[in-house]
């Protein structure tokens, strides 16, 4: 509305100027305060608007963080870290920038709005002639801009294969660092997927080249019309016509803003459809689950747990089954130590994912008790677990373990003698940038301090020299034991085999019976 005031006060005071009568006090301290009020709007619609998207936003990311804290490890792998991290974090921060843009596009319709509205006040004709025109050519806009959605797509699309490319120069450095055949042929496909983005980009280019092109164009054969053709068929239009051209030219801004930005919309509204479509594939129609505190726990003083007729299958996109295990039914005893063996490929990680329910069986039961485990206990059976897996992740804080001592950390530590390397202070791990056998030492500290009733340990000591097996083995190993806690580890050390209470034998995904330990074996 202030827009439409100052419009009217500059074609008063111009009235003026042109008929040679000053201009009055009145009219310029009008003009001041719209242009105050204008200034005071303006900023705060845009701050309102701004921070209402951005409210929206963050509700949207908040909605799909939890989603991924409810789905299951199978859901999540399917659709790949680098998706969702892409999806999240790239496509939601374009998101926030454009939003930006929208809330000054709708300030622009506004003012658009206001102007017609005071053309309308001027002359009746030159409002229909202005507004049938302006829509008119937003209409043809909008709807080319739809047309070309599917050329957005395709950009997109080949960004994808550009980061992809990308992602091979710097995760496989090392291997096309001494191989020059594989570099120049890496370099070669790079190229490629480069010029193939740089095409469909220019491409693009183009054509919005011409749209924003024809938004300025008409604008101005607008203007042409107001000021040529209408006189000649309307007595008595040229009184107002310096006015109507004035608040046509303030148009210009309001279309250009809104044309300009349209190739950023089109682009959010892609990203948009894929945040939508990360969440569709994140739904689960389970109920959802909480984190019991182990006061709640109903399973904490468990004698055996039975997997009873476990299946499970990995997929390809087709539904294929591509590598099955199971059936197989395998009891736990509390307190006892099981060494599962078995060749790689064998199935043994997926075993251990199953047992602690981190994939969900295709066929068979988890009982805890003779008690079959429920949606409604879930949550309370994964809590008994604490796992190093081949592919671990190390927290520079201990999330969920904020009461515990650092001294006790540190004890840790120097157990593990990364003293040198790492230390606890200020409720965090001071680095994380150690070797593998390093890292798994961290994490091994992590586990013991979680202080969980079962620990599922996979290939833990693969990455450790002599002196740590040795530890592992007869120093961590034995400590559960005296604490009853119930372990199963992934090993392939037959020197160590002997100190298992059962082994587990897996091959192809079948499990073998269930032995007593092997004798000890002096090899390694």
């Amino acid at each position: 509305m202030a827009n439409a005031i100052l419009i009217a006060l500059i074609n008063i005071a111009a009235e003026q100027s042109v008929l040679d009568v000053p201009v009055e006090t009145q009219t310029l301290l009008l003009y001041l305060i719209a242009f105050c009020i204008y200034l005071i709007a303006n900023r705060t619609s845009l701050q309102e608007a701004n921070g209402f998207l951005q409210k929206r936003l963050s509700a949207l990311r908040l909605r799909i963080a939890d989603k991924i804290l409810q789905a299951d490890l199978r859901t999540l792998e399917k659709i790949g870290h680098g998706d969702i991290f892409s999806t999240l974090a790239q496509e939601t921060n374009h998101l926030s920038h454009t939003f930006a843009l929208l809330a000054s596009a709708s300030q622009s319709l506004m003012l658009l709005f206001f102007c017609l509205i005071y053309i309308a006040l001027l002359s009746k004709i030159a409002f229909i002639v202005v507004a049938s025109s302006t829509a008119f050519a937003l209409y043809f806009f909008w709807r080319r801009r739809l047309a070309m959605n599917q050329a957005m797509v395709e950009v997109h699309a080949h960004e994808s294969q550009f980061l992809d490319s990308l992602q091979h120069y710097t995760d496989g450095f090392q291997e096309i660092r001494l191989n020059a055949d594989k570099n120049d042929a890496l370099h070669k496909r790079f190229k490629r997927v480069l010029n193939d983005l740089e095409r469909v980009v220019v491409g693009i280019g183009g054509k919005w080249a011409v749209l924003l092109l024809f938004s300025n164009a008409f604008l101005y054969a607008l203007v042409g019309v107001v000021v040529f053709v209408l006189p000649i068929f309307f007595q008595g239009y040229t009184d107002t016509i310096y006015k109507i051209v004035a608040a046509s030219i303030f148009l210009v801004g309001p279309v250009a803003a809104v044309t300009s930005a349209a190739p950023l919309f089109a682009k959010a509204n892609i990203g948009l459809g894929h945040v939508f479509e990360l969440e569709q594939r994140l739904n689960r129609d389970d109920v959802p689950v909480t984190v019991p505190g182990d006061e709640t726990n109903p399973f904490l003083s468990f004698k055996t747990i039975t997997l009873e007729g476990i299946q499970f299958s990995y997929r390809d996109a087709g539904h294929n089954a591509i590598f099955t295990t199971g059936p197989w039914t395998l009891d736990i005893h509390r307190g006892e130590r099981l060494f599962v063996l078995g060749g790689n490929g064998s199935g043994k990680s997926t075993a251990l994912k199953l047992i602690a329910n981190l994939y969900e069986s295709d066929g068979g039961q988890i009982l805890v008790d003779s008690v079959p485990i429920t949606d409604a206990t879930r949550q309370n059976y994964r809590a008994l677990f604490s796992c190093i897996f081949t592919d671990f992740h190390l927290f520079d804080r201990l999330y969920g373990l904020e009461g515990v001592s650092p001294s006790r950390v540190n004890e840790l530590i120097r157990w593990m003698e990364l003293e040198d390397k790492v230390e606890f202070t200020n409720g965090r791990f001071s680095t994380l940038e150690l070797s593998t056998g390093q890292r798994k030492r961290l994490a091994m500290i992590v586990s013991l301090l979680e202080d969980r009733e079962i620990y599922l340990f996979d290939e833990w000591a693969a990455d450790q020299d002599a002196h740590f097996r040795e530890i592992f083995y007869t120093e961590i190993l034995a400590q559960l034991k005296e604490q009853g806690k119930t372990v199963l580890v992934v090993t392939h050390d037959d020197r160590y085999w002997h100190l298992s209470d059962r082994t587990l034998n897996l091959e192809i995904g079948a499990m073998g019976p269930v032995t007593p330990p092997h004798p000890r074996s002096d090899k390694g």
